[in-house]
């Protein structure tokens, strides 16, 4: 397959990417709630086609290169759960795919894990579904449908540990990285302040709870709000 031009952190394509994500945020939030049932469902439904297949293309491609991917990433497991969110919403799951497109998959597109730039494919696949994660994200929460609660982040952290074990499991068993637990990844990250293996490790539960918290804070303040005024 065609390659690119190494990617760059910060460069001129990221950094329009991040500006791409910050007005997609601001049109869920302000439009959210206004669209009528019908359009919303159409929407939704029409947003979880697209991100799936944006995925299901990249696994034809890299099968057709005779690379083999499985999804087992937290970004993935954001990714299955927008999916079904936006397909079908309820409140558990709308809650998993929340906090961890807002934890896992907004962190993955500050400092991406990619190797070339656009005009790349694996550089657009990339960013096609980890953004419209986060923006789906987004707008389930605009529209009401995540119930965060104090005990949401407790419940959230406890499957992301359980995520952890299962991903720990397979790296020592077949050599993987799932979840960056075995080494850090290729370009700059967060984890490259956190120290060597394995205590970057307990350094991202540590932040992983933390940026729970912080994302938690809109529906705390929200709430406030809805009672100050009423």
């Amino acid at each position: 397959m065609l390659r690119h031009r190494p990617f760059v952190l910060w460069g001129a394509d990221h950094l329009i990417v991040l500006g791409v994500l910050a007005a997609g945020v601001v049109l869920a939030l302000t439009v959210g709630r206004r669209l009528p049932p019908h359009a919303d469902d159409t929407w939704r439904r029409a947003t979880a086609m697209a991100l799936g297949i944006n995925e299901g293309l990249s696994w034809f491609l890299a099968t057709a290169a005779g690379e083999i991917l499985i999804p087992l990433q937290l970004c993935d497991l954001a990714l299955f759960f927008a999916i079904w969110s936006l397909w079908s919403p309820r409140a558990w799951r709308c809650e998993l795919a929340y906090f961890w497109a807002m934890a896992g998959s907004v962190q993955a597109i500050m400092t991406p894990d990619l190797a070339y730039g656009f005009p790349d494919y694996w550089w657009m696949k990339f960013f096609a579904g980890h953004v419209g994660v986060v923006l789906s994200a987004v707008y389930l929460a605009a529209t009401g449908r995540v119930e965060a609660t104090h005990r949401s982040i407790w419940r959230v952290w406890a499957w992301s540990n359980v995520y952890v074990a299962a991903a720990a499991l397979l790296n020592w068993s077949f050599g993987t990285n799932y979840g960056y637990l075995a080494r850090k990844p290729m370009q700059p990250s967060l984890l490259d302040y956190f120290g060597p293996w394995p205590w970057y490790i307990l350094a991202v539960e540590v932040l992983a709870l933390a940026s729970f918290y912080v994302y938690y804070a809109p529906f705390v303040i929200g709430r406030r709000w809805a009672r100050h005024v009423t």
